[in-house]
């Protein structure tokens, strides 16, 4: 079956997460997406690893080629002008001004090939105060407003565990490539310019914050597991020390919720009667609900609200996953072959496609490993 980037090409010279998580999505959805790299190091993401092994890129490098190159080279450069026109996107993180000193700006390659979209991932975006600083993920953690609301109140802010900005960034700048592919279709014909800031991409996520200050004049502060918006939304030990999480964020599930507790006067409690009071209240609504989790092990307290409707939770590791029934019935992994480990899981393409679905991942590649196959595209466009 055909998928839906087939015949797309993509030139992915980006480093590290944000890049390589934009053209693994376009890749997912059958993008040929020809991975830059430089000679003797690769990618940057080859080396987080844990125990020697290259684990993030196996996932953020799957169904990519594999074209090393050091652009350092008058040669190697000319070839990658070569394949511009050969190419429908291409992608980059440098700091903003390095891609027009190595002689690639954004007037050089569209002269090369007027259709090409430019997609350019920073960490401020390539305009503005802050376009010459290298910007980094925990930066814009940082920077907008997310540290200083995650975590608990009595701790200092805290960092997420993962490389939360360039995920998004990266989704972000995979919609919009697809929205500057879907331009070129509908409207001139021509490529353009697509400016993806790792600020701009996490702080989307929290802009309600602007809208509450604007209305309030207040701004939110951190509340561990709640939500700055909802009551109850909590993570509560049970009787076996394992944690369930519950969110009753809509006044019906509250309802269900304190019927399913054995406290229907919490309906008619004054503290309690709305979302806006559960919220100012919420640490008397957890002292209650923590006494009634408690006293019970994690699957009895899941047996009990499943039956009553109300939405709660495991908190699981992602080791409990392997193998667990959502998972499986899902189909979240892949299964691929691999050199070191035998196999390797690694997500399939979301999200899912109900006609031309995403294409079964291939494994990363080895650093150089299409060179040859490549060059020698250019070389038959040389003998045509």
């Amino acid at each position: 079956m055909k998928t839906p980037l087939e015949g797309i090409r993509v030139l992915d010279l980006s480093r590290l997460v944000a890049g390589n998580v934009l053209t693994a999505q376009l890749a997912d959805f059958g993008a040929d997406v020809i991975k830059i790299e430089r000679p003797g190091r690769g990618d940057d993401l080859r080396h987080w690893r844990d125990e020697g092994v290259e684990t993030w890129w196996k996932v953020y490098g799957r169904n990519k080629r594999s074209l090393a190159l050091d652009l350092k080279d008058k040669d190697a450069l000319a070839q990658l002008k070569e394949l511009v026109p050969l190419s429908d996107v291409f992608v980059e993180n440098f700091v903003p001004g390095k891609l027009e000193a190595m002689g690639l700006g954004v007037d050089v390659l569209h002269k090369l090939n007027p259709r090409l979209v430019i997609a350019r991932v920073s960490g401020w975006g390539q305009t503005g105060p802050y376009a010459h600083k290298p910007g980094f993920g925990t930066l814009v953690e940082a920077m907008s407003g997310f540290a200083h609301l995650n975590g608990f109140p009595d701790r200092e802010p805290a960092l997420p565990p993962l490389a939360m900005a360039d995920m998004y960034a990266g989704i972000y700048g995979a919609f919009g490539v697809l929205a500057a592919l879907r331009n070129i279709e509908q409207g001139d014909g021509m490529g353009q310019v697509v400016d993806v800031a790792l600020f701009e991409s996490i702080y989307s996520t929290l802009a309600s914050e602007a809208v509450k200050f604007e209305a309030t004049g207040t701004a939110s502060m951190r509340m561990g597991n709640q939500a700055v918006n909802t009551a109850p939304r909590n993570v509560y030990v049970c009787a076996d020390g394992r944690y369930l999480a519950l969110s009753a964020s809509v006044q019906s599930m509250f309802e269900l919720l304190a019927h399913a507790i054995g406290h229907p006067g919490l309906l008619e409690d004054e503290r309690f009667l709305t979302n806006e009071d559960r919220v100012r209240n919420c640490d008397a609504l957890n002292a209650i609900l923590s006494e009634y989790f408690g006293q019970r092990s994690l699957d009895k307290n899941l047996e009990l609200m499943d039956a009553s409707g109300v939405t709660v939770g495991p908190v699981l590791s992602s080791t409990d996953l392997v193998g667990h029934p959502y998972a499986v019935g899902r189909d979240l992994f892949a299964s691929i072959a691999d050199a070191e480990l035998g196999t390797c899981s690694v997500p399939n393409p979301v999200p899912r496609l109900s006609r031309t679905p995403g294409q079964k991942p291939r494994p990363a590649p080895k650093q150089g490993e299409h060179t040859e196959a490549i060059l020698k595209l250019i070389q038959s466009t040389h003998e045509t």
